[in-house]
């Protein structure tokens, strides 16, 4: 069921997300005999790394407080639970929900798999079929060696509830099963990931700023270039990068912090993503204007000069990050998630190498040492966006497979599901929550969409409601990330 706006934010506001006596659900508590076969809910997501915090908000309203167990591996992992019927509706005699979310390699896997009407066997990570390797509960219960398994708070805070978290120290390929995939979600249209789209229904869902970080050895020598305080975080002391210098670190192997002007010594060396990432798309397409790195697929680029290869030939599921703390790293590391673009802008700070990532800026810092930078002089943060002179976002799509050729989706529970995912991912209360403690330089992340807001919504320049006022759909209707953005109209 589709909740109201008024409804959302009364959930998220107060939490108050129990119907009934709460309880833990653990892998143990799994007892299908079958994909659809038992009293457990399986929804299957796939895609974007940058939109696993808006499952995980969606997970804990969907489900009853208290009852929520994470288990992950890396950029594999599951929510289970039992699921509220206040917040979400399910098929009669499924009394547990499990949500799974697949994020190894990005958001091509939101695209390619939803498309396929052939079943693979999920050893080609979904190129020749729908199935993918999910963690499997059954498995989990009888094998996962846990690393941690304590009450967290979600990153994002307390407003929507708390889970236990799960990490497994297994090997991955123990704990999984190929399982088809229904769900797609994508930082950037599918055009962008893959020339078949026919089966495809693609939805927007919401706003998501993109920024360029750096490693915080580099961060000190600009503020120091710049007069700016050493190790101040704030929105003033933030430096900044030109449009000219990112696109010479970005396209040119081998370049040299002094060859584009940075008074820091050394190769510059770049933390970027995996070809089938959505972070890779969108960096490609608006910030450092190259083509697209799978030649013949949608592209937004005003040149012809690529963005820096990889060293290594691992372009699907990524290099581990731990190369970058090699003594002799690759000048360019290919990774999975943004986690691993995070560590490896650590690993070469503590090596006294300067780097610089690929990042949505819904990621913060903390203590760690790498940092956000101004691009152009604009920060990136929601105020910027709003008001149109931070243009470095692009609107996130929810993908379908269209017809019934497979089982049929609105039997299993999943229109439901998708269309609270919608409903979600264009509440501005949630979006806040998602976002959760703003970035020392403001307000950043998510933004809710105008384009879907109730009619007559006033279009706020300021960023205050969590609503961009701008739009990237074509006609009201078709999203083109390579349009610059324009008023709602």
């Amino acid at each position: 069921m589709k909740l109201s706006r008024i409804s959302l934010a009364m959930a998220a506001a107060c939490g108050a997300l129990a119907s009934g006596p709460a309880f833990a659900i653990t892998a143990s508590n799994y007892t299908n005999t079958g994909e659809f076969t038992g009293d457990t809910l399986n929804i299957r997501v796939s895609g974007a790394s940058a939109q696993d915090n808006g499952i995980l908000g969606s997970a804990l309203l969907f489900c009853n407080a208290g009852t929520v167990h994470r288990y992950a591996i890396s950029n594999d992992f599951v929510f289970y639970c039992t699921p509220n019927p206040s917040q979400i509706t399910v098929p009669a005699g499924k009394t547990k929900l499990a949500i799974y979310k697949y994020s190894v390699g990005g958001s091509a896997f939101g695209v390619a798999p939803i498309n396929s009407t052939s079943v693979s066997d999920g050893s080609t990570l979904g190129s020749a079929g729908n199935q993918l390797p999910f963690l499997d509960l059954t498995k989990l219960d009888a094998s996962c060696t846990g690393t941690n398994a304590t009450t967290t708070t979600p990153a994002f805070g307390t407003s929507l509830g708390t889970y236990t978290n799960v990490a497994c120290a297994n090997a991955s390929s123990a704990l999984t099963t190929p399982a088809t995939t229904y769900i797609g979600v994508s930082d950037v249209e599918p055009r962008f990931f893959s020339s078949a789209t026919s089966n495809l229904t693609t939805d927007a869902s919401y706003a998501l700023i993109f920024g360029v970080p750096v490693s915080i050895n580099v961060r000190n020598a600009l503020q120091t270039q710049q007069g700016l305080a050493l190790g101040d975080d704030s929105e003033a002391a933030v430096p900044t990068l030109t449009s000219a210098q990112l696109v010479s670190a970005y396209t040119q192997v081998g370049q040299t912090w002094n060859g584009i002007g940075v008074n820091f010594p050394g190769t510059i060396y770049v933390a970027r993503r995996v070809d089938s990432s959505g972070t890779q798309k969108t960096f490609e397409s608006l910030i450092a204007r190259t083509p697209n790195g799978q030649p013949g697929l949608k592209s937004c680029a005003v040149g012809t000069d690529l963005f820096v290869a990889p060293d290594s030939v691992n372009t699907t599921t990524g290099d581990s990050d731990t190369v970058c703390a090699l003594a002799t790293p690759p000048t360019v590391a290919a990774l999975s998630g943004g986690g691993n673009v995070r560590t490896c802008l650590v690993n070469h700070n503590a090596a006294g190498r300067g780097a610089i990532g690929i990042l949505t800026t819904e990621d913060k810092p903390g203590a760690a040492n790498w940092r956000f930078v101004k691009v152009d002089g604009i920060t990136p943060n929601q105020a910027q966006t709003a008001s149109g002179r931070y243009r470095h976002y692009v609107t996130s799509a929810v993908n379908q497979r269209a017809g019934a050729t497979l089982a049929t989706q609105s039997a299993l529970g999943y229109s439901a599901v998708v269309s609270r995912l919608k409903a979600d991912f264009a509440n501005p209360v949630v979006i806040k929550a998602i976002n959760g403690a703003d970035q020392t330089f403001g307000t950043a992340g998510l933004m809710a969409l105008l384009d879907l807001q109730a009619p007559g919504t006033t279009p706020d320049y300021t960023g205050a409601s969590q609503v961009i006022p701008w739009t990237k759909l074509v006609g009201g209707s078709t999203l083109d990330n390579c349009q610059a953005p324009k008023a709602v109209f």
